[in-house]
């Protein structure tokens, strides 16, 4: 069982040394008793669903020997008007820039992502809706 420790250092702000050993702080807005100092909880929500993601992307393609120019992820998500305020949906854009890319790796890479490989998206799932796309840009 890994155990993530998180301190309460004033208001509504947190920090915390990762397992990994790096630094993150957490924090609210002011009318919820925070100092607008950090991203928000439910912004890492979405940040480690796109870096884990993203991440199998890279590693796919470069076993598949794919090449690009540039690679972003753009994530649209919704989320509940009542609280528990949760996502409901999650949309997630995988946007290569490039010229001849082999579509067919690309949407290969996003699917392993999406149904095989991330952890965030599998946590999510049964959850949320969530949705992909790729698209290639020259």
């Amino acid at each position: 069982m890994t155990e993530f420790l998180l301190q309460n250092t004033h208001g509504s702000h947190f920090y915390m040394k990762t397992p990994s050993g790096h630094d993150i702080h957490v924090d609210a807005s002011p009318e919820n008793l925070g100092y607008d100092s950090a991203p928000r909880p439910m912004e890492y929500l979405i940040a480690g669903l796109g870096g884990c993601t993203g991440i199998d992307a890279v590693t796919i393609l470069n076993k598949m020997r794919v090449n690009y120019d540039s690679f972003n992820l753009r994530l649209q998500t919704e989320r509940s008007e009542e609280h528990p305020k949760k996502y409901t949906k999650i949309h997630v854009i995988y946007e290569f820039k490039g010229k001849d890319l082999p579509m067919d790796k690309l949407e290969r890479a996003a699917q392993l992502s999406q149904e095989k490989y991330c952890g965030a998206t599998a946590t999510f799932r049964g959850s949320v809706d969530i949705t992909y796309e790729v698209k290639v840009v020259e």
